[in-house]
Parts: C-alpha cells; sequence; structure tokens
C-alpha cells in the first residue's frame, strides 16, 4: 500500500455513535373525563393568546387523581365562560411533562394535558 494515497476507508466509528437511537418525539393521546375541581382560569398572553388552565378530577374517587389541563387560542377564549367548578367535561390532548419547584428549591417532576378539545359532558356532547 501506497502511503501517499488517502486510505478510502475511515477507521472504524465508536459504536456508540453507531447505535441506533429511538425516536425522541413520541406521540401520545389522552382522553379523560371528570368534574372541574377548582373553577377554571383565562388569561391572555402579551401576544394576545388566551390561555386556560383547568384541573380535571377524574378519579374513582374524589380528589384521587386531579390531572391539569391546559388549551390555548380562540377555542379556550370562547369556552371559559361556559366552565365552572364541579361541571364535568371530557377533555382530550396530549400529554406534555412539567417541573413544579417547591420553596425550597425541590423539583419535583409532573405532567399536565395540552387539550385541543374540551366538551361539556353534561350537556351530551
Amino acid at each position: 500500500s501506497n502511503p501517499s494515497l488517502p486510505n478510502p476507508q475511515p477507521p472504524n466509528p465508536d459504536p456508540r455513535k453507531m447505535t441506533p437511537r429511538p425516536n425522541r418525539k413520541v406521540a401520545n393521546r389522552i382522553e379523560l373525563c371528570g368534574r372541574l375541581a377548582n373553577p377554571p382560569s383565562l388569561r391572555v398572553t402579551p401576544a394576545g393568546t388566551a390561555v386556560l388552565n383547568l384541573v380535571v378530577d377524574c378519579g374513582e374517587k374524589t380528589g384521587e387523581l386531579r390531572m391539569p389541563v391546559v388549551m390555548a387560542g380562540e377555542s379556550a377564549r370562547t369556552l371559559a365562560p361556559r366552565l365552572s367548578q364541579g361541571l364535568m367535561v371530557r377533555a382530550s390532548g396530549s400529554l406534555r411533562p412539567t417541573h413544579a419547584r417547591s420553596r425550597a428549591g425541590a423539583v419535583s417532576p409532573g405532567v399536565e394535558v395540552i387539550a385541543d378539545e374540551i366538551a361539556l359532558a353534561d350537556a351530551g356532547n
């Protein structure tokens, strides 16, 4: 072999770099039914986007499983006045991880539902 010619094959790469990685973007869907555990909160961002925050109590026993639900956009703005604590709702969307920080600085992981649809279950929707 002639040392002045370039080697046509690169050296073996690091095997860790060759391992296929799982897809980091995982699609998930969730639908939950339950009662609104607290009065819904509607706020508007400086850009004018409506953001609706609510907590749905969807456990078998009251208070057993409370899921935070967030919805943004015009549908959140029109839905908010129709919602009140205790109403039965059905929400569907995707799960997103959250991290709450306590006053002591401890971080606790959690999840919230990013809803693309919220319907009043009492109204037969």
